[in-house]
């Protein structure tokens, strides 16, 4: 019965490090999710309180270092703080407009609408947009690192 349970929390947590790299599915938390769901079906004796603890604080640094990441890029290739705010504003309305599409193209373009909003030129306005989408992606590559190293403590504890 528990190989069902495993088998199952497996693909979850597979599903989980893909979405560290498509917006749209919250990878990281359904990586957690799986292990309480396979916690549940073992008993919570592979899946100890400190263990799941320990996951916990992975999720919760993940997300924090995901979004000073973005911030990070922007900063970095100059934007302002009108730019910063035109990237998250830009990530939500791009998100609701263009649906996964928005999640990568709305940060870019609100970074842009903000730094000429605040009466900066195009190509620093477009240098700031260019900082976002590397910020981006390197808050992708620091996502799938910890997906990763979730799967692997999580596989490790159950063999």
């Amino acid at each position: 019965m528990y190989d069902y349970w495993l088998i199952g929390a497996i693909v979850v947590m597979f599903i989980g490090v893909l979405g560290t790299f498509l917006p749209v599915i919250p990878g990281i938390p359904l990586i957690f999710i799986a292990m309480i769901g396979y916690g549940f079906a073992e008993g919570f004796h592979l899946m100890t309180p400190l263990f799941l603890g320990i996951n916990l604080v992975v999720v919760i640094l993940a997300t924090v270092l995901d979004y000073l990441g973005t911030a990070w890029g922007a900063r970095r290739f100059g934007a302002s703080s009108s730019g910063t705010w035109g990237a998250a504003a830009g990530g939500v309305l791009g998100l609701i407009v263009l649906g996964p599409i928005g999640l990568i193209a709305g940060p870019f373009i609100g970074a842009v609408a903000g730094e000429l909003w605040s009466g900066r030129s195009l190509d620093s306005a477009l240098e700031a947009g260019i900082g976002t989408m590397l910020g981006l992606a390197g808050a992708s590559a620091v996502r799938f690192v910890f997906a990763l190293s979730m799967v692997i403590a999580f596989i490790w504890r159950v063999w």
